[in-house]
């Protein structure tokens, strides 16, 4: 499984103790109630950006996996050194995000018993929180980080045991009731994932990665 080169940020994680994994869907059906703010084509290239600054954390940290239907997001995360697993879900299915984490999952578990999920909207992301909550989700087969509303989650851990994924509408009950246990340290970008306008201007306060800045700079000049 391909990773990122170079040096690792101190108190992260060796790439071969977990896969962490990112399920994207189709850019053009992505985050659109950002669509106030951001004309379609806009908006598709932020949630790539976006992407590709989770993608570049995360890789800090562990090997990363993306699994999507759509090419553009393919093409950059390979680009960053990521594996690409192809998103088999059909159209129409009722539970896409979860059907498409579960199929990496199956694919992944011949490799290694530790996966991560990530959110795909992380520009915020720091490597050093990544790895914290990954330390502290050692201590648990199972287990989720919130996101900064607490009724979502940005990320859930698996060691040993099948991930059982939740995501949805108020994933982090249904992550807590399937008995996953939550984890409550001060990890800011890790929780920040974007929604909403609000939610990105909490991201821009905690500060996103260069190829989200980039992006928003190009609309504002536009603009």
């Amino acid at each position: 499984m391909a990773g990122m080169s170079g040096t690792r940020p101190a108190g992260t994680t060796p790439d071969a103790e977990v896969a962490l994994v990112i399920a994207v869907k189709r850019l053009t059906a992505a985050k659109t109630r950002l669509a106030p703010i951001f004309s379609a084509p806009t908006r598709e290239a932020v949630v790539l950006a976006m992407l590709v600054d989770t993608i570049t954390a995360a890789s800090a940290v562990g090997a990363v996996t993306v699994v999507t239907p759509d090419e553009d997001a393919a093409d950059a995360a390979l680009q960053l050194g990521a594996r690409v697993i192809s998103d088999p879900t059909p159209a129409g299915h009722r539970n896409p995000l979860n059907n498409a984490i579960t199929a990496a999952e199956l694919e992944l578990r011949e490799s290694t018993p530790n996966i991560v999920v990530l959110q795909g909207d992380l520009p915020a992301l720091q490597p050093q929180e990544l790895a914290g909550a990954l330390a502290a989700a050692q201590a648990h087969p199972r287990s989720f980080v919130g996101d900064r509303h607490g009724t979502g989650t940005s990320a859930l851990f698996a060691f040993g045991v099948p991930l059982q994924p939740q995501f949805g509408a108020d994933s982090a009950a249904r992550h807590r009731h399937s008995g996953a246990i939550e984890l409550t340290g001060p990890w800011p970008g890790l929780r920040c994932d974007i929604d909403t306008p609000d939610d990105l201007s909490a991201a821009r306060r905690l500060g996103v990665g260069p190829a989200t800045t980039k992006t928003l700079a190009r609309h504002h000049q536009r603009g």
